[in-house]
């Protein structure tokens, strides 16, 4: 590297070109040629924007390249290069810790069981990050889905949802199918092309029954962050979710065929319709042509949405450090022992207090009360009488034109 800027990020551009190279690496040890299947999470991303599943296969972008940036001073371009690469790769190094943890459990676990078929010509694999197994009288099977993210949700995205129904219902319909195999952490083939149940005796000597309906099998999705983490379940295999997976599959691989062919444009394959939150960070998105629109020539217009930006990104970093010092305070009151009374420094005076729950009304809980006094017809006059809308407003949404990994230059 040899630009004369600040040595500082030169480390930077050097620790992101590692995390590009390493996470190339080990998707080729662990997906191999994600454009040559159909996987869970492209499933996933389909039910909710099939343009971007299909663009994975046939125009996937090339590696982000930090070094070429940072050679040519764009040190804007490392650090947003910097700042996914850290995002992918947490979930990675969440889940060698999540599994250290169930191992120093004595859990018996199966990390990264693939399952791979061809359902009438289209080639689908299931890649399952965990499989947490308990043998005996009353074996049980828990599929794990690993989700990292900065904050958890109150619910899970329907990808995700999509993804684990995939995963739990090829699982139990190809139980004694020699589809599944085993890799080993240098991506070496330790089983493959065996049964589930031969799978689980070979490598773990646990004794499953042939059938899966006498196994107590459930999917669940934990979601980790930084400081806290949710599981979501649980979840049952379902021929109906099964089928919908398989049906977006086959979507996925005939469209993709039909871009590669010149048949049908990619631009014509269907979008995610309005605003979603995960279009900020889809590496599709900046020729979407939900996107397309007016081009304003205005630089004095672009440093107004930078500096929006810029603002925006601190005011979510003040959040978090407010939220961590009065996490921090309150933790003080309650190992104080007077968690509800004042408390007086040389400057301040301060209490923490448990303030009753807010007060709302559940709709549902309503018309189902309703319904033992009133007929729909009232109760819907009831319910629209004593509902109030806001006023319209308008909502700003701005997007870096450039996807995260195409800031290379």
């Amino acid at each position: 590297m040899t630009n004369s800027g600040d040595p500082g990020h030169a480390l930077l551009a050097q620790l992101a070109h590692g995390l590009v190279r390493h996470g190339e690496e080990q998707t080729r040890r662990s997906l191999g040629d994600r454009s040559a299947y159909v996987g869970m999470s492209d499933i996933g991303k389909a039910i909710e924007c099939l343009r971007a599943a299909v663009a994975s296969k046939v125009a996937p972008h090339p590696p982000a390249d930090p070094v070429s940036a940072y050679r040519q001073g764009d040190t804007v371009a490392v650090e947003g290069i910097l700042r996914r690469e850290l995002t992918l790769h947490r979930g990675h190094w969440f889940e060698a810790g999540i599994e250290a943890a169930f191992r120093a459990n004595r859990t018996p676990l199966l990390p990264q069981v693939e399952i791979a078929l061809d359902d009438g010509g289209v080639p689908i694999r299931a890649h399952l990050d965990f499989v947490l197994l308990r043998g005996g009288p009353k074996p049980a099977v828990r599929v794990l889905e690993l989700k990292s993210m900065k904050r958890i949700p109150p619910s899970l995205y329907p990808a995700y949802e999509a993804q684990l129904y995939g995963q739990i219902g090829l699982l139990a319909k190809q139980w004694n199918r020699p589809v599944f195999s085993l890799r080993d952490e240098a991506g070496g083939i330790r089983f493959s092309g065996i049964g589930f149940h031969d799978l689980v005796r070979n490598s773990l000597g646990i004794e499953l029954p042939e059938d899966p309906h006498l196994v107590d099998l459930q999917g669940w999705v934990l979601a980790v962050s930084m400081t806290e983490a949710k599981p979501f379940g649980p979840y049952l295999p379902d021929t109906t979710m099964l089928s919908l997976c398989r049906k977006t599959a086959k979507a996925i691989w005939q469209t993709a065929a039909e871009v590669r062919s010149g048949a049908t444009k990619l631009d014509a394959v269907a979008i995610c319709p309005g605003f979603h939150p995960l279009c900020d960070c889809c590496p599709f998105v900046e020729d979407c042509p939900k996107f397309r629109g007016l081009c304003v020539a205005d630089p004095a217009l672009d440093q107004d949405l930078d500096e929006l930006a810029t603002l925006k990104d601190q005011r979510s970093t003040l959040n978090d450090e407010i939220d961590e010092r009065e996490e921090r305070i309150r933790r003080f009151c309650h190992l104080s022992g007077n968690s509800a009374q004042w408390q007086k420094t040389a400057l301040f005076r301060f209490r923490n207090a448990r303030m009753p729950g807010r007060k709302t009304v559940d709709p549902n809980k309503l018309r189902s009360a309703l319904e033992l006094h009133l007929d729909d017809p009232t109760i819907d006059a009831v319910l629209s009488a004593s509902t109030n809308i806001g006023a319209d407003y308008e909502r700003l949404t701005v997007s870096p034109v450039k996807a995260p990994q195409s800031l290379s230059a």
